[in-house]
């Protein structure tokens, strides 16, 4: 079974001061000095990939050439192949049919992979449409909210596992298939490899490939960011009793809501 391991290496948003976000209206957020990181959907698709085995596993990421460390310790997690697509020249936070566009190249380039694996969105851009995009474009079936796969004794059929709010079903679909991971399997964290694991990983080779070779990109400039205000308004019930105040608290806003 071949599986293609989409993630997204991006920086530690939570690593920015106020001042940096400043920086954000006028188109650039500077994180160089940010942790670069997978985030805990991107963590859990490549646990449960790992998790499949003697499955011949490939890494696969859109970034350039600050995310090699990353890279290189996910190589070390026994995926037989990392491939880098190169396309710093074009900001792709906001653009998943670019993203969709670039893993869709990939695989009628290689055609070998029948499960491709992704998290549903990144801190930067989350857009939510990157998976249900390459289905469209591969003409795939799309399994969102995915907890856990696993092998049936027909190589062509894959067991699946989603968790949505009202049922955990369990299901047993045809491949090729594309598979996006969802909020219930973030409790399912990422294995970390030993030091002889990251010494044999170093000297694995990191294909690297142009994303003109891949698909044709649309220019996609960014007019302008916006920081969002997110600060809520208070109100403090002064006076009275403990249970005078619980008292102004549900008949002047919590009784309203429950009405609704």
């Amino acid at each position: 079974m071949n599986i293609v391991v989409c993630v997204k290496v991006e920086p530690d948003l939570s690593m920015l001061s106020a001042s940096d976000w400043q920086a954000a209206e006028r188109g650039d957020i500077p994180y160089d000095f940010a942790r670069w990181q997978l985030s805990g959907f991107d963590q859990s698709a490549a646990e449960m990939a790992l998790n499949l085995a003697e499955a011949c596993l490939t890494l696969l990421n859109v970034g350039g050439e600050q995310i090699t460390p990353v890279l290189k310790t996910l190589l070390a997690l026994d995926f037989q192949r990392a491939v880098r697509i190169d396309a710093m020249s074009e900001d792709l936070r906001f653009h998943p049919d670019a993203i969709a566009a670039l893993i869709a190249g990939f695989q009628h380039q290689d055609e070998k992979a029948g499960v491709i694996i992704l998290g549903p969105q990144s801190s930067e851009g989350q857009n939510r449409q990157t998976g249900p995009l390459l289905a469209e474009m591969l003409g795939w079936p799309c399994i969102t909210q995915v907890c856990d796969i696993g092998r049936t004794e027909d190589p062509t059929l894959l067991r699946v596992v989603r968790k949505t709010p009202e049922a955990v079903q369990t299901l047993t679909v045809r491949l090729p298939v594309v598979l996006v991971a969802g909020q219930a399997a973030q409790d399912r964290l990422l294995r970390i490899p030993t030091l002889k694991q990251k010494l044999a990983a170093a000297r694995k080779p990191l294909d690297v490939l142009r994303a003109a070779s891949l698909a044709k990109l649309p220019p996609v400039p960014i007019v302008t960011l916006a920081l969002k205000n997110s600060r809520r308004g208070a109100m403090i019930i002064e006076g009275g009793s403990p249970a005078d105040k619980a008292r102004t608290l549900y008949t002047g806003y919590l009784k309203s809501r429950g009405n609704r």
